[in-house]
């Protein structure tokens, strides 16, 4: 059997060497399936350790959706739908945070997770921002009905009034959305919560994004920190009974695979 080279069996060495280096100093975020981007934020925040608030694209465009309803539910009758967004593809590295990391490094890794998402041509546009140490990421364009890009605002940047009173978790937060319903017109529901917020609080808003209101409600919680999932129901689907579904849940909690539509 020939002998390797001394000189090449150095360089191998320090070539695994450096490739395990870096496995531990990054991790991939690979997501391939409806909404890739709300599920690469998901895992994300495993990685950094920060709240990280979703908001969804409206999906207006026939082109940004599929029917992901089964063979099964199309035969109950033609005029089922289970309408969800085109599936796609997220990847890239995130470095592991620094000792003192901080929200400045959680951005830079969600704009690498965007830039996937705009190189595969994905609907919309998202912006990422910071308020108060927690980071936003909100659309800023949709592909319309008519073929055109919009640019679009998420019904959580309205401002909001509700009284200052005490209620629980969930009488509060409903006051908020109800609050943005009155203020768009757009119909938000609660989805899941990761527990039971019977917690009485003293809250109210004054003029506040919703956004910033839901987020100082979360603060709040015994089970903080939490964020939450803003997800917009594309039309038409018969199980669409509002504009969008407000998810809370547990700051770096991964969760399973995510079924199709939401």
């Amino acid at each position: 059997m020939p002998r390797i080279p001394r000189q090449l069996r150095i360089v191998t060495a320090v070539a695994a060497f450096a490739a395990a280096l870096h496995a531990q100093s990054t991790k991939l975020i690979d997501v391939n399936e409806p909404r890739p981007l709300w599920r690469a934020i998901d895992k994300l925040e495993t990685i950094v350790g920060l709240a990280i608030n979703y908001e969804d694209v409206p999906y207006e465009s026939a082109a940004d959706v599929q029917d992901a309803s089964t063979l099964q539910q199309q035969g109950t009758g033609p005029s089922f739908h289970f309408v969800a967004p085109r599936s796609g593809h997220v990847s890239a590295e995130i470095p592991m945070p620094s000792a003192n990391a901080g929200a400045g490094e959680a951005i830079a890794d969600v704009n690498r997770l965007l830039a996937s998402y705009r190189e595969n041509g994905l609907p919309g546009d998202f912006q990422v921002a910071q308020r108060d140490g927690v980071l936003y990421v909100t659309p800023t364009k949709t592909l319309g009905a008519n073929g055109l890009m919009r640019a679009v605002t998420s019904p959580l940047a309205a401002p909001v009034k509700i009284p200052n009173t005490r209620r629980n978790f969930i009488e509060t937060a409903e006051a908020i959305i109800d609050a943005v319903h009155q203020a768009t017109g757009l119909r938000i529901v609660l989805g899941t919560f990761p527990y039971w917020p019977n917690q009485i609080v003293t809250f109210g808003v004054s003029g506040e994004p919703a956004r910033d209101a839901l987020a100082r409600l979360l603060a709040r919680m015994p089970a903080a920190p939490l964020s939450y999932r803003l997800i917009f129901e594309p039309r038409p689907d018969l199980r669409r009974d509002a504009d969008y579904v407000l998810h809370i849940r547990r700051t770096g909690y991964g969760l399973p695979a995510s079924p199709s539509a939401q």
